[in-house]
């Protein structure tokens, strides 16, 4: 029979789960990395806490024994309601006030409006204490089934858009793991000049492990990464991630010689694939990197050549010419091949393309 259940916490109040705070994990692995709410949503949550409005559920997972994560012991994982727990945390140590518009909708008092949580202690007491005591609703889920709570992540989130890299997340499995340990390299973390916003990093790192694991181009959509994560997940290859991880590592080790921080040619998903797969093909071939001079020549050979009439150009420019009509379609097989081709071949013999 399976062990999972679910019951309200039983003490509730805003001022118990504060006290508190130390034993719950914000960030198990399963969370998505949620929106980072402006303080003017953060004091419209504690408005509507003050005046005894509904608000959505908080989940937490209730470990039968203490975990211990980086050295620190926790109670609960949340499951759920990290922005609303966050937005009452900040209140309550003062990194923002009540809006300057706000009502007490009982009494119809103003007095409390642009008041930060230590004001409230200070000049109104009543509201303070009002908070404080406020219940939530916290919701606590009992099972040792990690399976069975990413599950229940998923499906608390379903009302909510996730992007399909937060929903492979979510379900877990070996290539968790494996994608994390990649996002965690200087190309990652350095060379992108674009954040891990919605799990971009993540989704671009799954996609680069399925190419590893073809040998070469293929699909990189939606369903093709969503069936390659669920494959490792059903038969849980963790041999097989980790071995997958670290030939896309060795890789990427390369592509972190060649480019820059924050570097304006990978700010292009689509790309950044194709210049993977160069290298991968590189390193297969025995074939010298290529600098970054190479690559910025490259991307001028391509912009040169828009400024032509097409019955003008040479059969290479023209190539040129619809590797950049390709990048409408970073996901398909064949454009991949096809792009891959054409950046081979410039940077193989450069002088072709003049």
């Amino acid at each position: 029979m399976m062990d999972f259940t679910v019951t309200p916490l039983r003490t509730n109040t805003v001022a118990y789960v504060e006290r508190m705070r130390g034993l719950i994990q914000l960030d198990p692995v399963y969370q998505r990395q949620g929106e980072v709410w402006s303080r003017a949503k953060q004091a419209l949550l504690i408005d509507s806490i003050i005046n005894q409005f509904d608000i959505p559920k908080i989940y937490f997972h209730q470990h039968a024994a203490p975990i211990v994560v980086d050295g620190k012991k926790y109670k609960y994982s949340l499951v759920d309601g990290r922005q609303r727990l966050e937005a009452i945390w900040d209140f309550m140590d003062g990194k923002f006030a009540l809006a300057e518009d706000f009502v007490h909708l009982e009494t119809g008092s103003t007095s409390a409006a642009g008041k930060t949580y230590r004001e409230l202690q200070a000049e109104e007491d009543h509201t303070a204490m009002l908070f404080g005591a406020s219940p939530l609703d916290i919701m606590c889920i009992q099972t040792d089934d990690v399976d069975l709570i990413e599950e229940m992540f998923s499906r608390l989130n379903e009302a909510v858009p996730l992007t399909a890299a937060e929903k492979r997340n979510g379900r877990g499995g070996p290539l968790r793991t494996a994608v994390r340990t990649l996002c965690d390299r200087e190309l990652f973390t350095n060379k992108l000049p674009f954040g891990n916003k919605r799990y971009r990093h993540y989704d671009l790192a799954t996609k680069l492990l399925l190419l590893a694991q073809e040998s070469g181009p293929h699909d990189t959509k939606k369903r093709q990464l969503d069936d390659f994560w669920e494959e490792f997940k059903v038969k849980n290859d963790t041999q097989g991630a980790d071995e997958l991880s670290s030939e896309v590592g060795g890789i990427i080790d390369s592509m972190e010689e060649t480019f820059t921080d924050n570097d304006p040619l990978l700010a292009v998903v689509g790309m950044i694939s194709v210049y993977f797969l160069y290298f991968w093909e590189a390193a297969r071939q025995s074939w010298p990197a290529p600098s970054r001079s190479d690559l910025v020549a490259f991307e001028k050979a391509r912009k040169i050549s828009r400024f032509n009439d097409e019955e003008d150009l040479t059969r290479e420019q023209r190539r040129l010419l619809e590797f950049g009509r390709l990048a409408q379609s970073p996901n398909d097989e064949g454009a991949l091949r096809f792009r891959l081709e054409v950046l081979t071949d410039y940077l193989r013999d450069p002088a072709r393309f003049d």
